[in-house]
């Protein structure tokens, strides 16, 4: 007799979802390896970019002070000197960015020359070396700053003071504000960047004396830019900032008044608010940079008049401009032709010009009627003056037909039918208008067809 025995295998392995949560553990702790292993070697490499940064700024100031005290300026700088503004050094595979620059300074320590309790104002020099180890980022840079001051007694200083007030409209001083100076007619020759103090101030001694050409460009993030231009003729207007002037043995005062930029969000459309495309607009304002040689003179603005297109979505965006009045104008064109200008809808505007305030956005509606539509625009004037007479009630209504709708006019007297509560088509209608102090008028006769304009002149009680 045959006997089988039941043989069981012990060995155990694993299930499916054992499988998937040893997956998914691995995969998690991994990842976690990795990130941490990333963010450690970028961290590393951060640390040795500073490191090499610190060792670069320390070494560049040790040679600086190794100079004679007269050579101890930037080429194209204020003083003049031997020290490059900027340079790039490569060390271990990193590039880093140098960059110098040297003041003199007048400390109230032993007076001032504009209390005139110093007849020797450029008492030391400081020197700020920045080295950046990711160029222009001030996130990735390390500064070192040193004063050097002169062997013996004082010199007396050289050329003239400048003395630079960067101010907004308020008066404020905007500290930390980016000046460039270039001077081409002296020589040494001088182009070079310095940033304005907490108070808004830049205060240069030793500058070499020069009739209207150093050339001064003042920017700063969030702020329209402003510069100088040089006098006329060499401008064709007459500038408001000219190019600066240096007179030896003295303070040159100038000023210059900078306001955060704005923007501006142009939209072409309908009286019922729909889009219309590729509509011709010309734009000029901004900030006022002088007046033309013309009598009487005119104004000469930043935004020179220029015609822009609102394209297939009807929308034109100015960014960063510059604060101040613009004044609107619609020109004639194949496609402007099809519509009619009706009013520049914008806060605080009027109907060709508004202003823009500083650090704003604002919105313009341009609104055209086409002229092929059955429509009626009404203006509501002042009998006495023909001034536009605003909140008027004009009421339209069809001889046959059902149309009565009643509208208010704005501020420029206008009203336009039809709104979006009916149709309007060709055909008879009456016009009545009521307004507050002045006679009414009722049921005058009016025919549309296509755009159709009419006056009414109200009569004062």
């Amino acid at each position: 007799m045959i006997q089988f025995k039941n043989i069981q295998n012990n060995h155990k392995g694993f299930t499916l979802i054992e499988m998937m949560v040893f997956i998914f553990i691995f995969t998690i702790t991994g990842i976690t390896f990795y990130k941490v292993f990333a963010t450690g070697t970028q961290a590393m490499s951060s640390v040795r970019s500073r490191l090499g940064a610190i060792q670069l700024a320390n070494e560049k100031i040790e040679t600086i002070h190794n100079l004679k005290y007269e050579d101890i300026g930037t080429l194209g700088g204020i003083p003049a000197g031997k020290i490059p503004q900027t340079e790039t050094d490569t060390r271990s595979g990193k590039t880093y960015y140098v960059h110098c620059s040297v003041v003199a300074v007048d400390d109230p320590f032993d007076g001032t020359l504009a209390a005139g309790t110093d007849t020797r104002p450029a008492d030391y020099k400081q020197i700020k070396v920045i080295v950046y180890w990711e160029d222009n980022n001030p996130a990735k840079a390390t500064t070192a700053v040193a004063t050097i001051s002169p062997p013996g007694v004082e010199a007396m200083y050289t050329g003239g003071i400048l003395s630079l007030n960067v101010l907004d409209s308020s008066a404020a001083g905007i500290s930390q504000a980016n000046v460039k100076i270039v001077n081409s007619t002296v020589s040494p020759a001088v182009n070079v960047q310095y940033t304005t103090d907490n108070s808004g101030n830049l205060f240069l001694p030793e500058v070499l004396p020069s009739l209207q050409t150093y050339n001064i460009q003042v920017s700063k993030n969030g702020y329209f830019s402003v510069q100088t231009y040089p006098p006329y003729p060499i401008s064709s207007f007459n500038p408001i900032d000219t190019y600066a002037s240096i007179v030896n043995a003295s303070i040159n005062q100038k000023t210059i008044v900078m306001d955060k930029a704005s923007d501006i969000n142009f939209y072409t459309k309908s009286p019922l608010g729909d889009v219309i495309p590729n509509v011709d607009f010309s734009l000029a304002g901004g900030r006022k940079i002088g007046n033309t040689t013309a009598v009487p003179p005119l104004p000469v603005w930043s935004l020179t008049k220029t015609t822009f297109n609102s394209g297939a979505e009807g929308e034109v965006n100015f960014s960063a401009v510059s604060p101040g009045p613009y004044y609107f104008t619609y020109p004639s064109g194949t496609e402007n032709d099809k519509y009619q200008l009706l009013y520049l809808d914008v806060a605080g505007g009027s109907p060709d010009a508004f202003n823009l305030a500083s650090d704003a956005t604002l919105d313009a509606n341009l609104i055209l009627a086409n002229k092929e539509i059955d429509s009626l625009l009404v203006t509501v004037l002042k009998d006495a003056d023909g001034t536009a007479l605003a909140d008027a009630s004009v009421e339209l209504k069809s001889v046959v037909g059902s149309y009565d709708v009643t509208l208010t006019t704005n501020n420029l007297g206008e009203v336009y039918f039809p709104d979006s509560s009916a149709t309007l088509v060709a055909g008879s209608y009456k016009l009545s208008v009521v307004a507050g102090g002045f006679t009414s008028i009722t049921d005058q006769e009016i025919t549309i067809n296509k755009l159709t304009n009419q006056n009414i002149n109200m009569v004062a009680e």
